[in-house]
Formats: C-alpha cells, sequence, structure tokens
C-alpha cells in the first residue's frame, strides 16, 4: 500500500457516504452530527461548508495511490491549540482487516503533532464499537478516567462514551545555558505538596536548603540536567549537584532532584528523565547518586523500580541512594 493522507475535496463524499451501510455505523461514526440516514453526499459536503474552516477544524482524506481509503477530521476542542480532537474516522468498509484504521489514526495524530502543534490529541468513541476502540489503543490512544459517564440516547438505546487520549512524545535533552533560570520553576515543583493541603508559598524557595538546588547551577563540578521538551516547551527537568542539601550523602555523590509540571505528569516523561540522567552519571564516573523523598510522596515506589535503597529513615523522609555501578 501507499497511503497518504491529503484535505478533503468535494468529489469524495460519494464514495465515503457509500461505506455507511446502516443507520446503526452511521450513528457509531457521527453520532447526532447528521440529522437523518442515509447520509448523502450533498450532506457531507454542506456539512464541511458550514463546520470545516481549515483553521480551527481539518478534514482529510486518506488515498492508497488514487483510491478513496478512508476519511478523518480534526478540530480545536477549545481556544488551546495545544490539543486537537479527532471525529468521523471511518476506513472503506471492503477492506478492514489490512490495517488502514490504525493507519488512519497514526497518520491524523503525526499531522495533529508535526503540522498543527499540537501536544495532546483526544477522541470519544461508543463502548459499543469495540473494533474502533482497539483501533485506537493500537494507535497508542489510552482510556480517560472520567467520574462522570457521557451518554446519549441513540437508536432507543443508551450509548455510553469512552474518552480517549494521546500525547506527543518528549524529546529529552541537555538543558542550555539560557535555560537554566528554569530550573527555579522545577524546583517550586519538586518540592512535595499533599493533594488536598494549602500550596506553599514561593517564599519558601529562599530557604538556603532550597535554594542550594539551583544557586549557581552550571558553575560546579558535577552539575548535570536533563530536560523534557514538548511543543517546544521545556515541561519537566532531573537535574543533579554534588553533597547538595537534604538528600546529602558526602560531598562525592551526586544529589538528584526531578520534576515535571503537574500537567505532564502520569505519562511517563518523569521515568524517562529521571533513566537519562542516572545514564550521564554513569557516562561521568559516578558510581552512585542519592535524593531524599517524602515518604507519603508517590515517587518513593518509582525510585525503588529503578534501583534507589534506604540508607536513612527520618521523621517525615527517606535518604535514599543508587548505586549506578550495580545498574
Amino acid at each position: 500500500m501507499n497511503l497518504t493522507l491529503r484535505p478533503y475535496q468535494p468529489a469524495d463524499a460519494v464514495i465515503i457516504t457509500s461505506w455507511l451501510k446502516s443507520e446503526y455505523l452511521m450513528r457509531q461514526w457521527c453520532a447526532d452530527r447528521y440529522e437523518h440516514y442515509p447520509v448523502t453526499p450533498e450532506d457531507m459536503n454542506s456539512y464541511h461548508e458550514r463546520y470545516i474552516d481549515g483553521q480551527r477544524s481539518h478534514a482529510l482524506t486518506m488515498t492508497d495511490v488514487d483510491e478513496v481509503v478512508g476519511y478523518i477530521t480534526l478540530r480545536t476542542p477549545a481556544d488551546d491549540t495545544t490539543e486537537q480532537r479527532l471525529g468521523f474516522v471511518i476506513v472503506d468498509d471492503s477492506k478492514r482487516g489490512i490495517g488502514l484504521g490504525k493507519a488512519l489514526v497514526s497518520m491524523a495524530v503525526k499531522y495533529a503533532f508535526e503540522t498543527l502543534g499540537a501536544t495532546r490529541v483526544s477522541l470519544g468513541v461508543f463502548d459499543n464499537n469495540p473494533a474502533a476502540i482497539h483501533c485506537y489503543e493500537a494507535a497508542g490512544f489510552h482510556r480517560v478516567s472520567r467520574q462522570d459517564t457521557e451518554s446519549y440516547p441513540c437508536l432507543g438505546e443508551t450509548w455510553n462514551c469512552i474518552e480517549m487520549e494521546q500525547y506527543a512524545d518528549a524529546i529529552i535533552r541537555d538543558i542550555k545555558s539560557d535555560e537554566i533560570p528554569l530550573l527555579t520553576e522545577f524546583l517550586y515543583e519538586a518540592i512535595f505538596q499533599p493533594q488536598d493541603a494549602p500550596k506553599v508559598s514561593r517564599i519558601v524557595l529562599q530557604e538556603p536548603m532550597i535554594w542550594a538546588y539551583v544557586n549557581g547551577f552550571g558553575s560546579r563540578t558535577g552539575d548535570f540536567c536533563r530536560v523534557a521538551i514538548i511543543g517546544g516547551a521545556i515541561v519537566g527537568a532531573a537535574w543533579s549537584r554534588l553533597g547538595c542539601s537534604y538528600g546529602k550523602v558526602d560531598a562525592s555523590i551526586p544529589e538528584l532532584a526531578i520534576s515535571l509540571y503537574p500537567e505532564y505528569r502520569g505519562r511517563g516523561i518523569g521515568n524517562r528523565l529521571l533513566e537519562s540522567l542516572l545514564n550521564t552519571l554513569c557516562e561521568k564516573g559516578y558510581e552512585q547518586v542519592s535524593l531524599s523523598v517524602d515518604k507519603t510522596n508517590y515517587a518513593v515506589s518509582i525510585y525503588r523500580k529503578f534501583g534507589f535503597e534506604t540508607i536513612v529513615e527520618r521523621e517525615h523522609d527517606y535518604l535514599m541512594v543508587n548505586h549506578l555501578n550495580r545498574r
């Protein structure tokens, strides 16, 4: 196959609407966006004229050489252009089972990230459409937990909607000298704050034991930092300093700190940052690295997974060490 995505053309409607073989399939495809079944080519083109503007919404046709084999839309759901939402996903029903659905979704996600500059792509799918759910999961989407299930009355039934999302991959690299001031932001994010507790004032950064983690960073032996980039912006950092502060073992062992902006947590970016910094320290010849972590911080289990061991248990925190030469 030679699959490509191109802008939707009005002539495509004749082919795309022919794939909707029943009202049930049509409603799985578009919910209530079209009023009646069957959807005609004229209906589809009228919808495009009204709702697809090429700026906040895009319609794309997938072709195999010159043959139309798929269709999908992307739209910005709010004023935040970092998110794109997939919709109206459909492939030629005579060619199912050969990976067209996964290819279509994957190509649209790539377009959203690389061309439209999105960092998040989302979609909704009815739970009575297992084939579509499997396709989205195969293309890298994950289900989003929601307190309330979104439901729609459809064809005499109640259809429940599953929310799914996928994030752009983060680029991990060394921090640049002009980016070092951002470590103050990540130092604040690194301070453990229980979810239900009032936020700590940023004045706390002025405490010498805390400020030591970033003061004059980059000027000392043992100052190393790796950052995570999404959409051109730094969203997380992991850095080390020799014998720094709360996690100090001795002056020869670097101490590690790591944090991400809250909206980027839970995506595996922190794991990648941590692994990257540990590899950097290994390459630089360090045999150990230490850290301090609050006993109630969920990150304790993550550090243990990466080989950190508790060497001192204090009232509120653990002093942990990773023997890099054992990795």
